[in-house]
C-alpha cells in the first residue's frame, strides 16, 4: 500500500517537472522571438522627431512669409482737438506720433515735426524704416493708430487720444510704393495717412 503511494507521489512530482519545464521552454521561445523580431526590424538610419519650443509669433505655416518695411511720412485733414489752440505754448507736448503693429510686432515714432501743424502733421524723426519680420500676406494686418498726449487731462484722465486709426491686409501692401490710407474715428472718416511701403518675399 504505501509503495502505491510512493508511485503515486513519484508520478505528481515528474508531472509537475514536466508542466513546469514545458512552461520555461514557451517562455523563453516567445522571448527570443521576440527579441529577433526587434532586431531584424531596427533601422538606425530612422531619426525621431525633434520637439522644439515655439513661440506664439513663430506658430505658423512660413511658406509665403516675408518681411515688411513701412516708413511714416505725413497725415492729412486729421480731427482738430480742442488742444489745438494751446500748441504755441506748448508745442512738443501736444504733437501727434503714431503707432503700427502687424504679427506682435509694435513700433511707434517720435512726436510730428514742430513746423507742422496737428491737423496736416509730418515725421521725419524715428518715422522708420520699421521692420517687420515673418508677415504672412494672406492673413496678416497692419494696424495703425495716430494719438496725441492730452496733458491738460481734458478727456477725463486719460493722458493720450486717438486722433484716427486704420487696419489694411498686408496683401493690398505688397505692389505699393507709397500708399494713403483712410482713417477712421467713432466709424467716421477724420483724414488719411501717407505710408511708404516695401514687402520683401522670402518664399522658398
Amino acid at each position: 500500500m504505501e509503495s502505491l503511494l510512493n508511485m503515486e507521489r513519484l508520478k505528481n512530482i515528474t508531472h509537475s517537472v514536466v508542466n513546469s519545464s514545458f512552461e520555461n521552454q514557451t517562455l523563453n521561445a516567445g522571448i527570443n522571438k521576440a527579441q529577433n523580431w526587434w532586431k531584424n526590424h531596427q533601422n538606425h538610419n530612422i531619426s525621431l522627431p525633434i520637439v522644439q519650443d515655439i513661440s506664439p509669433s513663430s506658430s505658423r505655416v512660413d511658406h509665403h512669409s516675408g518681411q515688411l518695411i513701412v516708413t511714416i511720412l505725413c497725415a492729412e485733414d486729421l480731427y482738430e482737438s480742442r488742444l489745438s489752440m494751446f500748441t504755441a505754448s506748448t508745442p512738443v507736448l501736444e504733437r501727434p506720433y503714431v503707432i503700427i503693429e502687424c504679427n506682435h510686432q509694435r513700433f511707434q515714432t517720435k512726436q510730428a515735426d514742430s513746423i507742422s501743424t496737428n491737423q496736416n502733421p509730418q515725421w521725419t524723426d524715428d518715422n522708420g524704416p520699421f521692420y517687420f519680420d515673418r508677415i504672412n500676406p494672406d492673413i496678416d494686418h497692419l494696424t495703425i493708430w495716430i494719438q496725441q498726449k492730452d496733458t491738460l487731462h481734458i478727456r477725463k484722465h486719460k493722458q493720450t487720444k486717438t486722433l484716427g486709426m486704420c487696419e489694411v491686409d498686408i496683401r493690398n501692401l505688397i505692389d505699393q510704393e507709397q500708399i494713403w490710407l483712410p482713417l477712421k474715428k467713432d466709424n467716421k472718416p477724420v483724414g488719411q495717412i501717407l505710408l511708404q511701403i516695401a514687402y520683401i518675399s522670402k518664399e522658398k
